[in-house]
């Protein structure tokens, strides 16, 4: 093999230039996070961010449009946990926030045994890596095995979620981030923001990797 090919197909492992792109699927050129210039120009930041119930700062990655919801669904329902490098891309905690460590929302038993995973510790863990703060899995825990809440009205959420989640009083006098994938009505943010912060957290921030626009949850639980 000629010199010049052999660089080539040296370049192709460590510089792949034909991958699939993580919101469309297609074989494409790829960014550095995994997506196609097609996918990039359609991504959009979260023009507005929302006050929450019990939440002391909230910021999220991308606003959940097509190309995001894709490689979310994917990344959630599908077994892609690779997909983690495109969506933490956007996570970033704020200088602002004063922090002593990430908590992901949990899974029930259930349910995690299912999926094989939770989707909100993977992401926990890819921030965790770009700030330095423990995540801690020990603080918050899924007690109850709650009803899907795709199609559920703000109010049926909040009532499904009651009692659903137990706080350790080991988190008393921390500030927490809470992580998740998705903030859609805010009602799952609020209820563990609320638990935390009944068992002595002194300030509870959430973090996620999409945030829904008012009422388009698009079928996502």
């Amino acid at each position: 093999m000629r010199l010049e090919a052999l660089v080539k197909a040296a370049a192709d492992v460590l510089f792949p230039q034909h991958l699939k792109c993580h919101c469309c699927n297609r074989e494409s050129v790829v960014n550095s996070y995994g997506v196609c210039a097609d996918c990039e120009s359609k991504l959009k930041s979260v023009p507005a961010l929302p006050n929450l119930r019990d939440i002391d700062g909230f910021d999220a990655g991308l606003l959940y449009t097509e190309p995001a919801r894709r490689a979310l669904v994917s990344f959630k329902f599908n077994g892609a946990v690779y997909k983690k490098e495109f969506l933490a891309h956007f996570m970033a905690i704020p200088p602002e926030w004063s922090a002593d460590c990430i908590v992901p929302v949990p899974l029930s038993e259930n349910r995690l045994k299912q999926r094989g995973y939770n989707q909100s510790e993977v992401l926990a863990e890819a921030v965790s890596e770009k700030c330095a703060l423990p995540v801690r899995t020990d603080l918050l825990a899924r007690v109850m095995e709650t009803e899907k809440q795709s199609l559920m009205t703000r109010e049926q959420r909040l009532k499904n979620l009651k009692g659903a989640f137990l706080a350790s009083k080991e988190c008393r006098g921390l500030s927490i981030v809470l992580v998740d994938d998705i903030k859609t009505t805010g009602s799952t943010l609020s209820e563990c923001a609320g638990e935390l912060k009944k068992r002595g957290a002194v300030r509870v921030y959430a973090l996620t990797a999409c945030c829904a626009e008012e009422g388009n949850t698009n079928g996502y639980g």
